[in-house]
């Protein structure tokens, strides 16, 4: 009696303890909601007033589907709980546990939320969508359902049949563990014998039938989902699905529902085996269907397949083609004439003189080498993009200068410098793509710190960068007696204070929120802050934009831009996208993607503005109708839509889904007769594919006839290396996104990318004199090679590097390979390469050549006497500046340089 009375007194202390503490957990969970809700408000608002409305119409929905589900969850599990209460009180009146009422509530209570959260975030994003979808104006060719149903509505519909679908699974099988605990921890019965107990079982049963009606309801996006199915490598419904499965999902819910009616029957009637084994049909019926689906794709289709498929085929080349916007293709046949003269260079010379000679990671290498000034300094990104320098649209690198504190020496890593001091980088760096020094390296026409800006380029009358693609800490300005570092004049430190709109007012309030968000307890009690300071936290512009626009797709690659007004403005292309465009083939799970919209952030003040640039895109305008206050009603400033370019992330998307989809046939779509590939190069020591690469080049054939930046890539046939075409996108504000596709002649053999780094190897002249620098502390870069469409002709570019083996060397270019037609030359400027190649009266270069008992000097010995002076002049300049160790190394490739002159001599004679 003693051992019964404390073993009784121990279970319900256990009890009580348990309820504090899921009463506490619901405590933790409420109020971790409500304050993640109040700092994400407050942090949108420091973003900008107008967005706060984007906040309330998202929260509204979000507060809506959460009360609503928790509602519908809670009553859901508390009622099948107290079900179970009764049924096993009834049986052992010693389960303590069960007679908690409170302890029941407080589970339910727990389960609902976390479920309900669940369901918000699920929910609230395609209700929106649904209740306020727009038509595609194009139908599906199975269902004759508008596009829109299928991605605006359908979405939200399918997440609350699959939520409550969840929810009953869930419940179902909650509901059966805990029979089976209570029905062990009693002691004397076992859970076979819970069969035999007829309200266990039918609660279970009746779980059970419920759970199918809510399948059967299922059955409709069943059938639709068939639309997304994939047959072989081509996505959406094919013979079997339309004529086999199609017809499954059509009668399958008639078949639950009748399963669900009968089962009923035999359990008013007590009859529980002929309940069970009537709900066992079902999976049967399914297994029936599949050997079906197996025979008709045995017997009909695949004996026939390209003829039975084809219509289906179609549907999916149209589909795909629409869904990422390549319906509207320029395409043009490029003969390939390799007729070009001196004039015809003189007549393009817009785009001779914008051929890029300077790659991206050489360029970005010496950046940070030579621009980064100080080790806390780090450039992390140099863009294309287009600006008048002097007049003449020119194609520049242009870098900003991010302040990178993981390079400050460990000593300076004091929470002082990182929050308060060294808060901002300073300015940008800018340099013409075609253009190098003498010693080959990229001619700035903006750089030094502070930046200084030459030959017409632009002016940074702003130059400080406190939001950027580095910047992803949060720092505090105006603090009491700590003025940031602006930078360095010699040794003495230039000060600032932010002065800008942006950044959250640290009241007392503020601190404690801020303290708690960020785990930083030393902004509670440092003396340097005061009411007046500021907070600028969300700094990083992807997370900034993201915050304002969670439901948006940003490019990972912003771009700076210059303003009219001389400031740094940060560019974000924007993404709809969807994954449930019927029969449209996937890419990184979405397949259907438009570049609709833009967003500006102000480097300095942090502002955000975002604004549409294609009307046209029927998700973006149900997002405008959904938050009408998030895009300007402006169109994008005009100073900023001069430097915008076609990103290269969705052009890389593009083109490779137009690798298969270029072929509108579905017969030869099927056979794969006309399959393209990217073309592949040569860059360093890999053989990889070509990047699209801009260009500010004239289309060839294409009305305006104007130089423009354009963003292109060639294409070979698959396994064989012959160029078949290159695809090009453009950048300028009337023709932004439109292609324009070149196919060559198919009778003539156009050399690809790797053909020509081939025949660069196998020049006996070039791969010499690579081999003669890629020695002696040096290595040979071969920088990438573009293809360059001059008339009906084709240059091929590929700038070759040099650089020393070590960490900080700076790669420079030395010769620049230019191919044409059937000619290949490597000169040290371009401008000579040209000249070589096309001469000065258009006919090419004379014969130059040591024919039998000439002893004339041939064009290689030229450039090999001028590498030997060249090398001369860089010892001479190291000898001044004591720089001894890259004065030895200049001295082995003059010594290599006499040997080569050396053979060359005994050649002759």
């Amino acid at each position: 009696m003693i051992y019964d009375y404390y073993r009784q007194k121990n279970r319900k202390s256990y009890i009580g303890l348990l309820i504090i503490v899921l009463a506490l957990i619901s405590l933790i969970m409420i109020g971790a909601l409500l304050f993640g809700i109040f700092t994400d408000y407050i942090q949108i608002k420091e973003i900008g007033e107008k967005y706060t409305s984007v906040f309330w119409t998202n929260f509204n929905v979000k507060i809506v589907a959460q009360v609503a589900s928790f509602l519908l969850v809670f009553v859901i599990f508390l009622t099948s709980t107290m079900i179970i209460r009764a049924n096993m009180l009834s049986k052992d009146q010693s389960l303590e546990i069960l007679k908690k009422l409170s302890l029941i509530i407080l589970l339910s209570f727990i389960i609902s939320f976390i479920a309900s959260t669940f369901i918000r975030e699920t929910v609230y994003n395609r209700f929106l969508m649904f209740s306020n979808a727009l038509a595609f104006n194009k139908t599906d060719p199975i269902f004759n359902q508008d596009i829109g149903y299928y991605i605006f509505q359908r979405p939200f519909l399918l997440s609350v049949v699959d939520s409550l679908l969840g929810i009953w699974l869930f419940q179902t099988v909650y509901t059966f563990f805990l029979y089976s605990v209570l029905y062990v921890v009693t002691g004397y019965r076992t859970i076979g014998e819970m069969i035999y107990e007829k309200g266990i079982i039918t609660h279970n049963l009746i779980n059970v039938v419920v759970f199918f009606i809510i399948k059967a309801v299922t059955y409709k996006f069943k059938s639709e989902d068939i639309l997304y199915s994939t047959v072989g490598e081509v996505v959406g419904a094919g013979y079997t699905d339309v004529n086999v499965w199609l017809r499954y999902y059509k009668v399958a819910p008639f078949i639950l529902i009748a399963i669900v009616i009968i089962t009923i029957i035999l359990l008013m009637r007590t009859k529980i085996k002929y309940a069970l084994m009537t709900v066992a049909l079902f999976p049967v019926i399914w297994i029936v269907a599949v050997a079906a689906a197996g025979v008709v794709q045995t017997l009909v289709v695949s004996p026939n397949e390209v003829a039975v498929e084809e219509p289906y085929i179609k549907h999916n080349i149209d589909f795909t083609r629409a869904a990422y916007n390549l319906e509207n293709i320029i395409e043009k046949e490029f003969p390939v004439d390799n007729n070009l003269s001196a004039q015809d260079i003189a007549n393009n010379n817009v785009t001779i003189n914008n051929i890029r000679i300077t790659d991206f990671p050489a360029t970005l290498t010496v950046l940070n080498q030579l621009q980064g000034i100080r080790n806390y300094y780090r450039f992390v990104d140099t863009d294309i993009s287009v600006y008048d320098i002097n007049g003449a649209p020119t194609a520049v690198f242009l870098g900003a200068r991010e302040l990178y504190k993981e390079n400050l020496d460990d000593a300076a890593k004091t929470y002082i410098n990182k929050k308060f001091k060294f808060t901002h980088g300073f300015g940008t760096v800018m340099n013409p793509i075609n253009r190098i020094t003498e010693q080959g390296q990229p001619e700035f026409i903006i750089k030094n710190i502070p930046p200084k800006s030459f030959e017409g380029a632009p002016e940074n009358t702003q130059p400080r960068i406190y939001y950027g693609e580095l910047t992803n800490d949060y720092v505090i300005a105006n603090a009491k007696g700590q003025k940031e570092l602006d930078y360095l004049e010699g040794e003495v430190a230039e000060e600032f204070t932010y002065d800008g709109d942006s950044g959250i007012k640290l009241s007392f309030l503020n601190k404690l929120i801020f303290a708690i968000r960020y785990g930083d307890l030393r902004m509670l009690v440092s003396g340097y802050i005061t009411p007046e300071s500021k907070i600028l936290l969300n700094r990083n512009i992807l997370q900034r934009v993201q915050r304002v626009a969670p439901f948006l797709n940003f490019d990972d690659d912003p771009y700076i831009v210059i303003d009219a007004e001389g400031k740094l403005k940060w560019v974000v292309d924007i993404y709809t996208t969807s994954g449930y465009y019927p029969y449209s083939q996937l890419s990184g799970g979405i397949n259907y993607v438009r570049n609709s919209a833009k967003a500006v952030v102000d480097a300095y003040q942090g502002s955000v503005e975002f604004y549409i640039t294609d009307e046209t895109d029927p998700l973006i305008n149900v997002y405008k109708s959904i938050y009408p206050d998030l895009f300007n009603e402006d169109p994008l400033p005009e100073d900023i839509a001069l430097h915008v370019r076609y990103p290269e992330q969705l052009f890389k998307i593009q083109s490779r889904i137009f690798r298969q989809y270029h072929m509108t046939n579905p017969v030869a779509f099927y056979n794969k007769a006309d399959s393209w590939a990217i073309s592949q190069e040569q860059y360093i020591d890999e053989i990889k594919e070509v990047d699209p690469y801009y260009n500010l080049m004239k289309l060839p054939g294409v009305e305006g006839g104007q130089e423009e930046l354009v963003l292109m890539i060639p294409y070979t046939l698959v396994n064989k290396e012959n160029m078949v075409s290159w695809l090009a996108v453009r950048s300028t504000k009337d023709n932004y996104g439109q292609m324009v596709l070149y196919k060559f002649p198919k009778g003539i053999n156009v050399y690809g990318t790797m053909q020509i780094e081939n025949r660069i190897e196998n020049s006996p002249d070039i791969s010499r004199e690579l081999s003669l620098w890629d020695q002696g502390g040096s290595s040979v870069i071969r920088g990438n090679l573009l293809v360059i469409p001059v008339n009906n002709s084709l240059l091929y570019v590929e700038p070759i590097y040099i650089t020393a083996s070590n960490e900080s060397s700076l790669p420079e270019v030395k010769r620049i390979v230019v191919a044409y037609g059937e000619k290949i030359v490597m000169e040290p400027t371009l401008d000579r390469a040209l000249e070589v190649l096309f001469g000065e009266d258009g006919q090419g270069p004379p014969d130059t050549r040591p024919d039998t008992g000439d002893t004339g000097i041939d064009d290689n010995i030229k450039q090999v006497i001028e590498r030997a002076l060249n090398a001369f002049r860089d010892m001479k300049d190291y000898t001044q500046k004591n720089d001894w160790e890259n004065f030895g190394r200049k001295l082995k490739q003059l010594d290599d340089i006499m040997d080569i002159l050396q053979q060359r001599k005994n050649e002759l004679q």
